[in-house]
């Protein structure tokens, strides 16, 4: 199975942004593991092993220090600014850190907290649907995938949820200065709208934290600060970085799935007719998307130390990609993995990773991801796309549409 000349490249460029599968089963099939040449870094493809390192945060740190990698076009001064309003966060953190971090935020995301959620969350998803059927063509990404999941997360964080469409953008933009750093590209002109984005941010969050401190509410951001005051529990830089991971990861995940998962219907009309007779198939079709086409395509790990991966030796301090998007499709895992299947037994896939780093937001995007197909489903009638071609994003990590415009069926003449 032939492979580019240059791997580094080929996994990172636009193009494997917009269809990454088919170089993934290349790199999956002739390999457990590649060298990054470009990057100095290795890339694992195959489920067994990726899995078996996402269970080991002791051999493969989450803290891999391409966080605080400085972008291009950026000087070292405004770079320590930047880094200094990040805060840490239990993304990138292992064990005991991560473990104090998580708990403090895990008591929102239980099946009880869903539970009482769920209402709302209803409420906010009827509401989109009902705006989209006053309406020839509707965006499927701008008039429910994004609002839905940011309403949500803005309203459990405590924001204002009026600023929805700010919040998406600081969202998008902390990602991007992100990936600037780690792929090394970039331009100056983009480095200098992301600086300014990131400053927004982190004087908005500020002022938000401040008045928490001063008037506590019934919200995430008081709790975070109530921490804060408690001894040992949290520190005021750990908040903003708490909330900055909130923010992200609680619309960025969700958005992608509601997204994909639609045009994944669209590509299989079948599976629609399905669901549309019998609804209760929905959550077992949200895991099929998550596992086929997920939010997340890949993750970083650095070693701690000489480890072997499948026959492979990988000294201490180097970074490992973890290619999700290759080891959800192996077929030593999943049989016939490229076939769109509602009806597979999807346990065990990593569309939210897997081990103490498991998605701590796993249950909202779910309940999220349930509501608004069962409301799309249930409500809508038959639609249709408007442009022949997916806008995907041009994102190596995060897989997502931009935009997929839509038109009801009955009016497409």
């Amino acid at each position: 199975m032939e492979l580019p000349m240059d791997i580094s490249t080929a996994l990172f460029s636009p193009e494997t942004a917009i269809d990454p599968h088919p170089l993934l089963a290349r790199l999956r099939g002739a390999a457990a593991v590649h060298r990054l040449e470009r990057y100095e870094w290795w890339a694992v493809t195959r489920y067994a092993d990726v899995a078996k390192i996402l269970r080991r945060p002791d051999l493969f740190s989450s803290d891999t220090g391409l966080d605080r990698l400085r972008p291009p076009h950026i000087d070292e001064r405004t770079w320590r600014e930047l880094d200094r309003m990040r805060g840490p966060s239990m993304f990138n953190s292992d064990p005991p850190e991560h473990t104090r971090l998580r708990k403090l935020v895990s008591a929102a995301f239980t099946p009880r907290a869903m539970t009482q959620l769920e209402g709302r969350v209803q409420q906010i998803a009827s509401r989109l649907i009902a705006a989209i059927l006053q309406h020839e063509t509707f965006d499927v990404v701008e008039d429910l995938a994004i609002p839905l999941p940011v309403t949500v997360i803005a309203e459990m964080l405590g924001v204002d949820p009026a600023r929805g469409a700010d919040f998406k953008r600081w969202s998008d933009d902390l990602i991007a200065l992100s990936r600037l750093a780690r792929e090394r590209r970039g331009s100056a002109n983009e480095s200098v709208r992301l600086v300014a984005s990131r400053r927004e941010f982190y004087a908005h969050m500020q002022a938000m934290i401040a008045a928490r401190r001063e008037s506590p509410r019934d919200d995430l951001i008081s709790q975070l600060v109530r921490a804060e005051s408690e001894e040992g529990a949290l520190t005021a830089e750990e908040v903003l970085g708490m909330v900055l991971l909130l923010l992200v990861a609680g619309n960025e995940t969700t958005t992608n799935l509601i997204a994909t998962g639609t045009h994944l219907l669209l590509e299989h009309p079948d599976a629609l007719a399905e669901l549309r007779a019998d609804p209760g198939l929905v959550p077992n079709f949200i895991e099929e998307v998550l596992r086929y086409d997920g939010p997340a395509t890949m993750l970083f790990r650095r070693t701690t130390a000489e480890v072997e991966v499948a026959g492979t030796q990988i000294a201490a301090g180097e970074v490992v990609v973890l290619l999700l998007g290759a080891a959800n499709r192996d077929p030593a895992q999943f049989p016939e993995p490229d076939r769109f299947d509602i009806h597979r037994d999807t346990r065990g896939h990593l569309g939210f990773g897997q081990g103490i780093h498991f998605c701590v937001g796993a249950p909202l995007s779910r309940l999220e991801g349930r509501i608004a197909f069962t409301e799309l489903i249930r409500r809508l009638p038959a639609f249709a796309r408007v442009d022949a071609r997916p806008a995907w994003n041009d994102h190596s990590s995060l897989r997502g549409l931009r935009s997929l415009p839509l038109r009801f069926a009955r009016r497409a003449a």
